[in-house]
């Protein structure tokens, strides 16, 4: 049914094969879509962008179940070179290494088999110089990542990999029925943190969306004014005006998908949110504030209109808040789920070699995090750092 996709082989009952060119990849267009991944990062327009302009891709790597002709799942997956730094003692090795990395929502269909389906995956991957497997923030205790950490050996496992909590809240059809839904100590904390920012800036206070590639440039300008403010420019995390996010966000402004607010006080932007609706799911991409303003709580304020308007927007019923914890997270998420990547190297001398090395470093940090949070130790831990970080002369450019 799919064709002459590259490498056919047999897995069990299923037949695998492989399509290692964007050409090829286009070929699947109607067999991916039938699949129907649910994540933003699933979608065949989104992988493919991301093939074309992420740094390190070297080509994708799709690989396509079939039993009786007809396709039961299918493996979004990309060859990418890259650099894992990790130290032991006073060492440091920063190797070159190939990954196969598997999007995030990336298996799209009913595998019957998970076990299966990641030997399959390795099937397709023979004669290939490839050093790891990276699948993206698999659900811990979901089948494929039971399979991923039961069915590979302790040597060629990543091991003390850091689960995230993921949150999402659902959206009803107005602000009024999403603040009923809080409790009443944070509707009178969000109150009054509005009222407070209105009553500093009167008649300055403006929000701004941004839908259209013709404002692209506009957005774009305006968050990296207050991005490099931000404690997260320091750590090299959040927003950042490059070329893929640049081709991710006009294609989901093309697409219909983009909603971008700012917050301008004084006509000066001082915080931004990010983010796409995908099939009923609004998914926050990047945000950040101004730490100047930060008793005036400008985030939250900008947050409640960014949920004003999905609140009136049919298409969206669920906002993810992505992965990771943070406060504003707890206080809004209405349920949480713990994910992480599952990793598996490849069984060869130097890519053990690496993931012996990387153990050892991974294990160290997870010891110091776990006596940290034994007494809140992460959380205030975190607060010092940013306020270190976005004081004056403390790093922030």
């Amino acid at each position: 049914m799919i064709g002459a996709l590259q490498s056919p082989r047999v897995a069990g009952n299923l037949t695998v094969q492989a399509a290692r060119t964007v050409e090829r990849v286009e070929e699947l267009r109607p067999v991916w879509q039938s699949l129907e991944g649910q994540r933003f990062t699933s979608d065949i327009d989104v992988f493919l962008t991301v093939v074309r302009h992420a740094p390190g891709v070297v080509r994708p790597h799709v690989v396509v179940f079939e039993h009786a002709g007809e396709p039961v799942s299918l493996v979004a997956g990309r060859l990418e070179d890259v650099t894992l730094p990790a130290r032991l003692g006073y060492i440091g090795i920063s190797p070159r290494l190939r990954m196969l990395t598997v999007a995030y929502g990336g298996v799209l269909g009913e595998h019957p088999d998970p076990a299966g389906l990641l030997d399959g995956l390795r099937e397709s991957l023979e004669g290939e110089p490839v050093d790891l497997v990276r699948l993206r923030m698999l659900t811990v205790g979901s089948p494929l990542h039971s399979a991923a950490r039961d069915h590979t050996g302790v040597l060629r496992r990543r091991r003390f990999e850091h689960a995230l909590l993921h949150w999402r809240c659902a959206v009803p059809d107005s602000l009024d029925e999403f603040m009923a839904m809080r409790s009443k100590e944070r509707r009178r904390h969000i109150r009054r943190y509005q009222r407070r920012l209105e009553e500093a800036f009167p008649g300055d206070v403006e929000v701004r969306r941004f839908t259209d590639r013709a404002d692209l440039d506009r957005l774009f300008a305006d968050s990296e004014r207050v991005q490099k403010r931000t404690y997260q420019r320091t750590l090299g995390v959040g927003f950042a005006d490059d070329e893929l996010t640049r081709e991710l966000t006009g294609l989901a402004m093309d697409q219909g998908w983009f909603q971008g607010v700012v917050l301008y006080l004084h006509g000066e932007p001082a915080a931004f949110w990010h983010g796409s609706a995908y099939r009923g799911t609004f998914g926050t991409s990047v945000t950040g504030y101004d730490p100047a303003l930060a008793e005036h709580r400008p985030g939250t304020y900008l947050f409640m209109k960014l949920v004003e308007g999905l609140c009136a927007d049919e298409r969206v019923q669920t906002l993810d808040f992505g992965f990771g914890d943070a406060e504003y997270k707890r206080s809004f998420g209405d349920v949480s789920v713990l994910e992480e990547d599952a990793v598996v190297f490849e069984p060869r001398p130097r890519p053990l070699a690496f993931n012996a090395a990387e153990s050892a470093l991974l294990g160290t940090a997870t010891l110091a995090r776990s006596m940290l949070a034994r007494g809140g130790g992460v959380e205030k831990a975190r607060r010092a750092w940013r306020r270190r970080l976005t004081r004056p002369g403390g790093g922030a450019a």
